[in-house]
């Protein structure tokens, strides 16, 4: 090999091994902008776990633009899901900014979503001051990870983060890391075909804006 041809090759090499960590790609981001207020969301499957339907998501307008609202059932004793159609990766950051309003307050991220029994889940619960990460395996819950007496404005927009890669969860919450999981029980890592989405339990009122996707396929954590 010409030594020319060898310092470019070694260059080269150099730079792959000092380069940074691949960065976190944007999907999309939902900001439910162009869709009719007081209609359901577009783009968007509704399903529900242990309660007998999905409640009532509607599209609002209000003073900073559009949200979609998950109504509050006080019969309702279940989960209520609105679950974004696009299939993303199964290596993600997925996030969303929510307010709870009335009822039990009680709300969250879905990802890894594969039908109303199979996903992941974050749920907030200000009432309790409680925030857990669970997976859901046949219609049966597992918690993985659970941070309690956490003091929140109960009149605030709180933001919810997680970013799943492979078997490792790190939660954020206002930006600020929470808890780091792993769950080595992962069975749903099918590179393609998951989804993501809000719950709520039935029986809340939230607010629910800019659900964002990022990849995380390729990253070095």
């Amino acid at each position: 090999m010409p030594l020319s041809t060898f310092r470019c090759v070694l260059g080269i090499a150099t730079l792959l091994l000092l380069a940074p960590p691949l960065a976190a790609q944007e999907l999309w981001t939902i900001t439910f902008e162009d869709d009719q207020p007081q209609a359901p969301p577009s783009g968007f499957s509704l399903a529900a776990m242990r309660q007998s339907d999905a409640g009532r998501w509607l599209v609002q307008r209000g003073e900073h633009g559009n949200f979609l609202l998950h109504r509050a059932d006080p019969s309702a004793s279940g989960y209520a899901l609105a679950i974004a159609n696009a299939p993303v990766p199964d290596d993600l950051a997925v996030s969303v900014r929510l307010r709870m309003q009335n009822g039990n307050r009680a709300g969250g991220l879905v990802w890894r979503y594969q039908d109303d029994r199979n996903y992941y889940t974050l749920l907030l619960d200000l009432d309790r001051g409680e925030l857990a990460v669970y997976r859901i395996t046949a219609g049966n819950r597992v918690r993985l990870d659970i941070r309690d007496e956490l003091e929140l404005d109960p009149n605030a927009w709180h933001s919810l983060k997680v970013v799943h890669h492979g078997h490792g969860i790190r939660v954020m919450l206002g930006g600020v890391r929470v808890f780091d999981e792993r769950d080595r029980r992962a069975d749903q890592q099918t590179g393609e075909g998951g989804r993501v989405g809000v719950i709520a339990t039935g029986g809340s009122e939230i607010w629910f804006d800019d659900l964002r996707v990022e990849s995380k396929r390729g990253h070095r954590p």
